[in-house]
């Protein structure tokens, strides 16, 4: 026999009220176990909301264009930097690091101001392990001496990014200032490759940086004429610091006035020669003897005078 049959038969041998009861009860379960589900419903929609506004204010970077770069075009710090921008805003396939872009060409020709893909990067070799393979193309590697103090108590590593700073001076003439900014550190000492995991600082006496080649004349110039300080950054603090040329660390040479008036303006004039002796023209006891000449003057003292590179000499007479 058909259960349900059996079921209706049995709720029509049961009293009105009873049965009534029951459709009540049935009603509040259902009516509870429908609240519950709106309720889990709407706590999930709560919850996706509030994730979805989450995610809106999570920054990351990317990398952008300064400046038009045309096809072929090496990167660098001088056409790119790294933006901060929201999250859900960055598209897929963006480069949103200046590891490894620098010294790689442009693909094609990128307009100012826009976000640099990695399509627009032409293939990266394979990967070099040896040190040369850690100067990009177009890139210079300079060394220079540091110490415990200089060199950020030995925790520069490879890879690192610095300020240097350069000092000149002693005393209340001592003068500092930043010759490069957001310069990246590939080898300290004879070490180009920071183990795995390493945590103790290793103290070196020189440190290797790659730069573009007018700032390797720069930083050399600036290393042989003072005393070369780095200055450890965050890997992400990408921001540079504005620099200056040594020479500017330097007080410039005071200038020599000359005056107006030349040095001949102040010589005494030429003596005369004596008059002639009566009855003759010559001197005395040689009538036919020519007359005399002036005597030679007296030898000059030269005085040197330099105003910048431009030498100038100006004779004075002696006494």
């Amino acid at each position: 026999m058909n259960p349900f049959r059996n079921m209706f038969l049995s709720l029509s041998r049961m009293p009105p009220f009873l049965m009534l009861l029951i459709i009540c009860g049935l009603a509040v379960t259902a009516t509870a176990l429908y609240m519950q589900q709106a309720d889990k419903a709407k706590n999930e929609v709560a919850q996706i909301k509030a994730a979805s506004e989450a995610e809106k204010n999570v920054k990351d970077y990317v990398v952008m264009t300064k400046k038009d770069i045309t096809e072929g075009e090496l990167f660098s710090d001088q056409n790119v930097e790294l933006k901060e921008v929201q999250k859900a805003q960055v598209p897929q396939q963006a480069v949103q690091s200046t590891s490894g872009l620098y010294g790689n060409a442009a693909n094609c020709a990128i307009a100012s101001g826009n976000i640099v893909f990695q399509s627009f990067v032409k293939p990266i070799q394979a990967q070099v392990t040896d040190f040369e393979g850690k100067i990009g193309q177009g890139m210079r590697a300079v060394t220079f001496g540091i110490d415990t103090n200089s060199g950020v108590a030995g925790f520069v590593a490879p890879d690192s990014l610095v300020d240097i700073l350069c000092i000149t001076g002693a005393g209340a003439e001592v003068k500092a200032a930043p010759v490069l900014s957001t310069v990246k550190v590939i080898a300290v000492g004879t070490t180009y490759r920071k183990a795995p995991g390493e945590t103790q600082a290793t103290a070196a006496s020189s440190v290797t940086v790659v730069v573009n080649p007018d700032d390797a004349e720069k930083l050399v110039k600036s290393v042989t004429a003072g005393r070369p300080y780095l200055v450890l950054r965050n890997s992400k603090d990408l921001t540079p610091v504005p620099t200056v040329d040594i020479a500017a660390l330097f007080p410039k040479p005071k200038e020599i006035e000359v005056p107006t008036e030349t040095a001949s303006s102040s010589l005494p004039p030429p003596s005369l020669p004596p008059p002639p002796l009566p009855g003759g023209t010559g001197s005395v006891g040689s009538p036919d003897a020519a007359p005399p000449g002036p005597p030679p003057p007296p030898p000059m003292h030269e005085i040197e005078l330099w105003s910048g590179s431009k030498k100038e000499v100006l004779s004075v007479p002696q006494g």
